[in-house]
């Protein structure tokens, strides 16, 4: 008698891989094993062990009996975080809860002065997710490609993170999600009108249609549900003010037009925010210390091999600027802490170079604290304090890695026959927003410019507001302005900008988001260049529970919302949504007056127990999608 487990794939059946099981007497140690516990008349209890490194999937339960083979039996076999000698194996129990266990998360946007919680629903225990993301393994190039190589390599997780990333965006092997940034979300979602991944997943699946659309938060929730799916510990990280180096050299080249307007030249960028994805497993392809949390990221940006995929790289390798380890290390690094080189192009089309940032890129790099609707701040864990003597020696071993030389270099032929200031900069500046602007409110912000020398300085300054999406693409000019300003010897002058809701009502993206810039033309010296970004802040909407929430048993919410405009409101609807609490609820509220509060009840019926997550979105004609969520301990009826 001889039992065997054999690997299911979608296409192949039970055809590619077989483990006997190693008949024993005593409890297998981490290998193939069937161990007979006891014999109670004609029945038999047997217990089946696996080894650490097997291969995780859908397994076939087979007896042989003299030749002669019988299905006996089926299994699902995933990683194992509990397990010490497992690669993926976190000792922390706290972290095993939140990083394996959890269904619901936050998701932080917006801007590093005040971040955005948006919830998430990962859903990784719902009816046949695990099932849908065992058929995204053989759905992969990879498996097409080789399936019994694909399928052998499926218990390494720095395999599973590099082809799972690729296969969750579209861009090759007809995934999951289709990117969209455009605006234009005809035949398709608005990306912010997700709110988990369940519905992405089945609606990719069995059709294996790219579901239309999805944005970097949108592909690291899916990303992040498969994972914890498979038993990989998986978290989703936030990196605020995020570069996007495409030619490698850890250096942001950034084009103004001397009006203030941003420039079409150059192909970095740097955006808002960006959302990636962690998975806690050791690295076998690498040394002891760059175990431990690996990046790996689904947005489709930069080929890596030929294929839109990232990833795993090592966020130790990342801290210490090790960029030539794998994989895709230096891009990474970049997005956290390239160093930005700004570029003017002046009227006649010529060029001069600007300022030189070495701050600005990844100020704050978060994530959700771990059994908290809080955010964790782990900027320190990717990389040493800015302006540190640490954070330049490592910004410097990692621009020679990348075969570049270290200080003010510019790879684009604009960049490089650009004219350079005469000597260090005369005149600082900042742009400092006043409040935290809702929307509707005008904003009202304070360019502050201070003379750096013992002489008089005529400084104008050249003002453009834009409304843009996240990745700074700019959708519309809502403001400019020239001011002509002169400073005495160490003199620092305020100038007052103020952008009405009426200049920005008509052009404000989905994201909310104003990007205000100045170049300031100093006589005799050069331009010196100073932004900041304004997330508008969405109206507070209020949630709240009228009764204890049971098991199967009726209950009530009440929602509040208040519209703060001087006109009315049009459009308004409101939806609810909630993994065991309720499915999916619609109400047409129709037309808010000025100042009209409305408080709305939501009837739902909670269908599972334990802690769950209730969203609600509010949408109207002047508001795009104002969430906010609750979280209803559901007992037992």
């Amino acid at each position: 008698m001889q039992f065997y487990a054999r690997l299911v794939t979608e296409d192949k059946g039970a055809s590619l891989l077989e483990n006997p099981f190693v008949n024993s007497s005593k409890t297998p140690i981490n290998g193939w094993g069937v161990l007979r516990e006891a014999t109670v008349s004609n029945s038999v209890r047997l217990t089946f062990y696996t080894p650490s490194n097997a291969v995780i999937g859908r397994y076939s339960l087979e007896l042989d009996i003299n030749g002669e083979r019988t299905n006996v039996g089926a299994f699902i076999l995933l990683f194992n975080c509990w397990a010490s000698d497992d690669i993926v194996y976190l000792s922390d129990e706290a972290q095993r809860q939140e990083y394996l266990l959890s269904e619901f998360g936050i998701i932080f946007m917006g801007e590093p002065s005040n971040p955005q919680h948006v919830p998430w629903d990962y859903g990784q225990f719902q009816d046949n997710i695990l099932d849908i993301c065992l058929s995204l393994m053989d759905s992969t190039i990879n498996y097409r490609r080789n399936p019994s190589e694909d399928v052998r390599r499926r218990n390494d997780p720095s395999y599973l993170c590099r082809v799972l990333s690729a296969i969750v965006n579209d861009r090759d092997d007809g995934g999951v999600i289709q990117g969209n940034w455009s605006e234009d979300y005809s035949g398709g979602t608005d990306p912010k009108a997700w709110t988990g991944s369940a519905r992405i997943l089945r609606s990719w699946y069995p059709q294996k249609s790219p579901v239309k659309y999805g944005q970097c938060w949108v592909f690291a929730g899916v990303l992040c549900t498969v994972s914890r799916a498979l038993g990989l510990p998986c978290r989703i990280i936030t990196n605020f003010s995020s570069a996007h180096d495409t030619n490698n050299n850890l250096i942001i080249e950034t084009y103004y037009k001397v009006t203030g307007e941003p420039s079409d030249r150059g192909g970095d960028s740097i955006w808002n925010f960006h959302c990636w994805n962690e998975s806690w497993f050791r690295r076998s392809d690498l040394d002891a210390k760059y175990s431990g949390w690996q990046i790996w990221d689904s947005t489709p940006q930069e080929k890596s091999d030929g294929m839109f995929q990232l990833g795993p790289t090592s966020q130790f390798a990342i801290k210490e600027g090790d960029v030539d380890k794998k994989y895709d290390t230096s891009f990474l690094y970049a997005e956290v802490n390239a160093d930005v080189l700004v570029f003017i192009e002046q009227n006649d089309g010529s060029i001069t170079k600007g300022s030189t940032d070495t701050v600005s890129i990844g100020p704050l790099i978060c994530t959700k604290a771990v059994g908290m609707n809080s955010m964790n701040n782990v900027t320190q864990e990717y990389k040493h304090r800015e302006g540190t003597p640490e954070e330049r020696q490592v910004y410097s071993k990692a621009r020679s890695l990348t075969s570049g030389a270290v200080g003010f270099v510019a790879l684009s032929s604009a960049g490089e026959t650009a004219t350079a200031p005469n000597s260090d900069p005369v005149v600082s500046g900042k742009i400092i927003i006043n409040g935290t602007p809702t929307v509707g409110d005008d904003i009202n912000a304070t360019l502050f410019l201070k003379n750096l020398t013992l002489a008089n300085k005529n400084v104008t300054a050249n003002v453009n507001a834009s409304a843009i999406v996240y990745n700074k693409r700019v959708r519309r000019t809502v403001f400019s302005d020239s001011v002509a300003v002169q400073l005495g010897p160490n003199e620092e002058k305020p100038v007052a900008l103020q952008i009405l809701y009426s200049q920005y009502e008509n052009s404000l993206t989905t994201d909310k988001m104003i990007q205000v810039c100045s170049v300031c033309q100093v006589e005799g010296w050069g331009e010196l260049y100073v932004e900041a970004n304004i997330t508008l802040q969405n109206p507070p909407m209020e949630i709240k529970a009228l009764g204890p929430a049971v098991l199967g048993t009726p209950l009530q919410l009440e929602v509040t919302f208040t519209n703060p405009l001087s006109m009315p409101v049009a459009d308004c609807v409101l939806t609810a949504e909630g993994s065991g609490v309720t499915h999916v609820i619609h109400k047409s509220i129709g037309v808010l007056e000025p100042a009209q509060t409305i408080s709305v009840t939501i009837d739902t019926m909670p269908y599972m127990s334990g802690t769950k997550q209730l969203l609600i979105i509010f949408t109207a004609d002047k508001f795009h999608m104002i969430k906010n969520f609750t979280t209803i301990e559901i007992a037992e009826g």
